[in-house]
């Protein structure tokens, strides 16, 4: 037949059993098959032809039976029927066409997931310790002018910039190193290159028991978990310098000694976003609790008795997106003091103590309102510290009490990051690290504003009122008003 020559013309290779079949089919019905009309379906996946319609079944159409003398020229219903198969065979070739593309596809996508697959552990074995440790710090620079009272007085412990014998200071100089290096290990050291003398600020390791890091110890140098504003990095801090009241505790805020801390994995990423953008302290744990030294940074125990501290901390989070963090902190321990004579203090023989050590203990409080825009940071302790008494021969063991308010605003603008605020300061007790541990007397009104003009690049300006005591010559300053200013680079 005319057109069984033209189907098999067209059909070669297993690729078109399916056309082939259906061609096949027609051509029963039109000869075979009763004269009544014939639909057909087909699976394109399976490729198979039926008679009756199911799921994934394509309808080809209708076919009739057609009575056909091959002697005789095709009748017009035949050349229509080849037509319509024309169309068919080519609606199958699509059909066929958009298969092959799938299964291509998906052949190729297979290849590239193995193939990243592949990288990634290859990136995984190639990849040593030392590639994850990641270098940064920052820089502050200093100057300032005295505007009145009795500023060539004027010391600080907290703050060498302000004698009256300098004029521009690096205040702090410090280059990090840190890195998870496996997902159970991290490593910190910072060191201080400022004084012209390299120092160690931080140095431990931070050992995680579980893959959320929720549990951990950190051993070595590091911060005591305590007041917040020691434990806020002064690279996120707006004063100038901590509070008298917290710092006297625990000069320089480190020692060395072993921490337990317990962050919940959500708490963690709260502590992160508020380091990151509203000045925060940072991770150290909604509990911890330890034992250190005690005797200050870097400095040999005196006395084999170690100091305990724990804290409790959490910051909530609001509806509106506001947080709020408060807690409670406390240390205790026997510090032992350093003595020595004094002539400009009037001290012609070192001071008597317990050799032992002397009762060194606190509690405190903190709360804080971050910044959302307008925000609150408010702390107090109190305790007893080693203390010169009031003759001067003797250090006893005296109450403390002191602590203090901020306010401040952060105003974002096309300009960089504004941040005014005002800190009040207050302070009755001993100078521990200072030579002989004497009384201070701390009143303070600060009053400055941070302009953020990037994010690596701070400048503060800052108005201070002073009463305090110079605990090098124990006199007692007055209404001392001084103006500094500051730019700390990060990197």
């Amino acid at each position: 037949m005319k057109l069984l020559g033209k189907i098999n013309s067209i059909l070669t290779g297993k690729k078109h059993i399916v056309i082939l079949s259906l061609v096949s089919l027609v051509l029963l019905s039109s000869i075979i098959i009763p004269a009544h009309a014939l639909v057909l379906y087909v699976d394109p996946e399976t490729e198979q032809v039926y008679t009756t319609p199911g799921k994934n079944r394509v309808k080809l159409g209708k076919f009739k039976q057609v009575d056909l003398d091959e002697s005789k020229q095709p009748s017009e219903e035949i050349k229509q029927m080849e037509v319509e198969l024309d169309k068919k065979i080519e609606e199958f070739k699509a059909i066929e066409d958009r298969l092959e593309k799938q299964q291509y596809d998906i052949m190729v996508a297979e290849h590239e997931k193995l193939d990243n697959a592949a990288k990634t552990e290859i990136s995984v074995k190639e990849k040593k310790w030392y590639d994850r440790i990641k270098i940064g710090g920052y820089t502050q620079f200093r100057t300032n002018a005295g505007l009145g009272g009795d500023f060539a007085n004027l010391s600080s412990p907290g703050d060498k910039s302000i004698e009256s014998d300098r004029n521009f200071f690096i205040r702090r100089a410090r280059l990090v190193f840190q890195g998870d290096v496996t997902d159970h290990l991290k490593l910190y050291m910072q060191t201080e290159f400022a004084g012209g003398n390299v120092k160690v600020r931080d140095m431990y390791g931070d050992i995680y028991f579980d893959k959320k890091k929720e549990f951990r110890i950190r051993p070595g140098l590091s911060k005591i978990p305590g007041s917040f504003e020691l434990l806020q990095s002064s690279r996120n801090r707006l004063a100038l310098e901590r509070a008298d009241a917290l710092s006297t505790g625990v000069r320089n805020e480190r020692d060395t000694g072993v921490f337990f801390y317990w962050t919940p994995e959500h708490v963690q990423k709260r502590f992160k976003d508020l380091s990151s953008n509203l000045k925060g302290s940072g991770d150290y744990g909604v509990l911890a609790f330890g034992a250190y030294t005690g005797q200050g940074i870097n400095e040999r125990d005196q006395n084999k008795n170690v100091h305990i501290a724990a804290r409790v901390t959490y910051p909530f989070k609001f509806d509106n997106g506001q947080y709020f963090e408060t807690g409670v902190y406390g240390y205790t321990g026997k510090f032992v003091p350093t003595v020595g004579t004094n002539t400009s203090a009037g001290i012609m023989a070192a001071p008597l103590f317990d050799n032992k050590g002397l009762r060194d203990e606190r509690v405190g409080l903190h709360a804080i309102l971050y910044p959302q825009p307008f925000g609150l940071q408010a702390e107090w302790n109190w305790g007893n510290s080693p203390q010169l008494n009031n003759d001067q021969t003797r250090i006893e063991s005296a109450s403390i009490n002191g602590g203090y308010i901020q306010a401040m605003y952060m105003i974002d603008s096309r300009w960089g990051k504004w941040i005014p605020y005002a800190k009040w300061q207050k302070y009755n007790g001993a100078e521990k690290f200072t030579t002989n541990a004497p009384f201070s007397k701390v009143r303070e009104t600060e009053i400055g504003i941070e302009w953020q003009i990037r994010p690596e690049v701070e400048l503060v300006a800052a108005y201070s009122n002073m009463e305090r005591t110079n605990v090098k010559t124990l006199h007692h300053v007055k209404n001392a008003n001084i103006m500094r200013f500051q730019v700390q680079w990060k990197y």
